[in-house]
């Protein structure tokens, strides 16, 4: 997502622009932005994702959706819980039903 007091910059680099792929870390669900600690990584990029997809810009850009840092999520799954993130979550803290969870969240 980049640092907010950038974002609004980015709209006038998107002229013609036919894809775009947007990439969320897996493993920083449980982290908070640098710029404000008050606010979760994962939520954030969350609304970021969101606000392009319904951005007018974009009705007809192919937009792809990359989930990375999948190991490092597997293993920190384990540890920490996915309602530190999503206080909603009441499925178990098993990789593929918390993927499943995070898929249906930024595909809704």
């Amino acid at each position: 997502g980049g640092q907010r007091n950038e974002r609004k910059k980015w709209i006038s680099h998107f002229d013609n622009v036919t894809a775009i792929m947007f990439l969320v870390s897996l493993s920083e669900y449980d982290k908070v932005l640098l710029e404000d600690n008050s606010q979760n990584r994962m939520i954030d990029a969350l609304q970021v994702f969101q606000d392009i997809v319904e951005c007018p810009y974009f009705e007809r850009t192919n937009i792809i959706l990359f989930l990375n840092k999948k190991d490092l999520f597997q293993e920190k799954i384990e540890r920490v819980p996915l309602t530190v993130c999503f206080k909603n979550y009441n499925g178990r803290n098993d990789y593929e039903e918390a993927l499943d969870y995070i898929q249906n969240e930024f595909t809704e």
